[in-house]
């Protein structure tokens, strides 16, 4: 390995070199200096010719760069290789002949560099990429919802008190509990803090804000409503709710178009909720009939027979009553007897 003092020295006598070959203090002739010029052959100088012309002559081989060429037919001669301009520059023709910075750095160091470069590159996509991802998703998000506020918007709602609601609602909605539609009511006076109702798939909800930012509210499921009912006044329409414990809520000042909705909503979900008990009702009884027969077919004890009979006396007035209620249709109520009887 070569001292630094002996690396120094070869700095200096390269640099020394380079300045005695290419004096920077001595410019070359330039194609542009002169509109003349002359080319020496054995038998005289040739010309004159144009610059345009002798570029001509270089670029299609018939000037050798070795060929002298002069601004006057009398000399001084350079040979054409000379002429900045004639021929394309090499990369050593276009270097100032000068040891630059980077000629002292390590290939080593050099690679690292590049590879740092790289790896930061590389960070810096992936950077910008999760960015623009995480925009991308939160403005899905945003759009979402946004668009499900609008579509309880449809009737006149307060879009940012809906927002509200539908916030709160969503924390107490249980699994699979969607919103339907939402209502709110529309006072002449003092319409800061209005009451609402939402209708869910599972339930219908009255939300009343109190004082101080509180809220009470009451839901009851479709399964447990009675009756739904609406009525229209001169300022709006008021809707009630009735449970089968027998309490009953109302809402006023709801606007009409929505009261509306709410009760159509309403009865639909009701009559589906009557469907499933008739449903659920109609399948216990299957259940208690099948369990009658299958103890009269087991059991033989005249005292087990009377009860069976018993039994089926009682269900078949379980059954009169619910054809009394509506739950059944006479046809229903025909096939069930039937096989009760038959059971028998």
């Amino acid at each position: 390995m070569l001292r630094l003092g002996e690396f120094m020295y070869q700095i200096k006598r390269s640099d020394s070199y380079r300045k005695n070959v290419n004096p920077p203090n001595k410019k070359r002739p330039s194609m542009t200096t002169s509109t003349e010029w002359f080319v020496k052959t054995k038998t005289g100088a040739s010309g004159p010719f144009t610059p345009i012309q002798l570029k001509s002559f270089a670029d299609t081989g018939k000037l050798p760069k070795s060929a002298l060429i002069s601004k006057s037919a009398e000399g001084p001669w350079a040979t054409a290789e000379q002429i900045r301009g004639l021929f394309p520059a090499t990369q050593e023709e276009e270097s100032d002949g000068t040891i630059q910075a980077s000629d002292l750095v390590p290939d080593a160091v050099k690679t690292s560099a590049a590879a740092v470069g790289s790896a930061v590159t590389g960070l810096s996509k992936s950077i910008v990429s999760s960015i623009r991802n995480a925009a991308s998703n939160l403005s899905a998000k945003v759009e979402s919802t946004t668009t499900s506020i609008t579509n309880y918007c449809q009737d006149g709602q307060d879009p940012a008190l809906v927002e509200k609601m539908v916030g709160r609602v969503r924390e107490i909605c249980t699994s699979g509990e969607e919103i339907l539609y939402l209502a709110m009511q529309s006072k002449p006076i003092a319409n800061l803090s209005p009451d609402c109702v939402v209708l869910s798939n599972k339930r219908f909800i009255i939300y009343r804000v109190k004082m101080l930012g509180r809220v009470t509210f009451y839901d009851c499921l479709w399964k447990d409503s009675m009756n739904i009912h609406m009525k229209e006044n001169i300022l709006g329409a008021e809707i009630s709710f009735e449970s089968k414990s027998g309490r009953k809520e109302t809402i006023d000042y709801l606007p009409k178009s929505q009261a509306r909705k709410i009760y159509r909503i309403g009865q639909e979900m009701e009559e589906e909720a009557i469907a499933l008990r008739r449903k659920m009702e109609l399948e216990a009884l299957q259940a208690g009939a099948d369990k009658t027969v299958i103890n009269q077919v087991i059991s033989s004890h005249p005292e087990a027979s009377s009860g069976c009979e018993e039994d089926i006396v009682a269900r078949m007035a379980k059954l009169k009553s619910l054809l009394d209620s509506g739950l059944i249709s006479q046809e229903e109520f025909q096939a069930k007897r039937i096989q009760l009887l038959d059971s028998i």
